[in-house]
């Protein structure tokens, strides 16, 4: 089963929620014997097998309730119930266990360990308000990547800011085919240099690279947010798609500290993640595209 566990070792590095069931023991004439691994993601199974019928139908569709749940560990036993088709109703007995339908008999304990994707964040700038918001993003439970292109700032970053921190040469970003680092595009990414140059060649990087990501947050004036989207607009042939950015990021909460406009941030960011209707600070690109 060691290509089960590679399948997960990837999926778990492109930040894909997966479940793994494993048989831990079974008895009668259950196909599935322990040791047995299948490994479901949210759109089925991807690889592996813990023998097939009913337990691996009923399995595949109890994963995909745990990762819609975010609980990390089940236990459950199955009884089989020898019937002439599988997949109809399921009962949950006195005693804890599941009795399934089954075209044989037995019983087959099974173990759900469940990586649901991380929240990661990108924090492009580690000045006072990309820690802040790196501060916050920890409580938060989120993965929070740093960069900078100011290595004495990096150095100075608490290790209770980040999960990770990386130099990069915002400067040279628009122009270098591989950066030091790789961005998932299931995160957020927010940019908030030290300066208005460095800021449109992050936002240029993105979105010639990364514009399918879920979330790309953009501090500054409205007058800077304008000539920053124009600026990418142009580089990259006109027709870009702004629907994801955020800009001026933040919602409309008050405040000018760097810890008030990290809240403003975060809490657009939650919002989305959660599908809110909230009051943000962003305009709308198409009016002057």
């Amino acid at each position: 089963m060691i290509e089960v566990l590679e399948e997960l070792q990837k999926r778990v590095k492109d930040n894909k929620a997966s479940v793994l069931v494993t048989i831990t023991s079974s008895r009668g004439s259950s196909p599935g014997k322990p040791g047995f691994k299948m490994l479901i993601g949210e759109e089925g199974r991807i690889k592996g097998t813990i023998g097939g019928g009913g337990p691996e139908f009923y399995a595949i569709k109890r994963g995909r309730e745990l990762m819609a749940l975010g609980i990390n560990f089940v236990t459950e036993t199955l009884v089989l119930r020898e019937s002439a088709s599988e997949g109809g109703n399921t009962n949950l007995r006195e005693d804890g266990k599941i009795e399934i339908p089954s075209l044989c008999g037995g019983e087959v304990t099974l173990f759900y360990e469940v990586f649901n994707p991380a929240n990661l964040l990108y924090i492009f700038g580690a000045g006072h308000v990309g820690q802040a918001v790196a501060r916050m993003g920890k409580l938060l439970n989120y993965n929070v990547i740093m960069l900078d292109n100011r290595e004495d700032i990096l150095g100075e970053v608490p290790p209770t800011c980040y999960n990770e921190k990386h130099y990069a040469d915002f400067p040279k970003l628009p122009s270098e085919a591989n950066a030091p680092f790789d961005v998932n595009t299931q995160g957020f990414a927010l940019i908030v240099t030290h300066n208005h140059l460095n800021d449109m060649n992050v936002l240029h990087y993105l979105y010639r690279n990364y514009p399918g990501m879920k979330y790309i947050g953009l501090i500054g004036s409205v007058r800077k947010v304008k000539e920053a989207v124009a600026f990418v607009n142009k580089e990259l042939g006109g027709g870009v798609d702004f629907r994801n950015l955020y800009a001026p990021v933040g919602l409309d909460l008050g405040g000018n500290t760097p810890d008030e406009i990290a809240l403003s941030i975060l809490s657009e960011i939650q919002a989305l993640k959660h599908g809110k209707e909230v009051n943000h600070l962003r305009l709308d690109y198409g009016k002057f595209l």
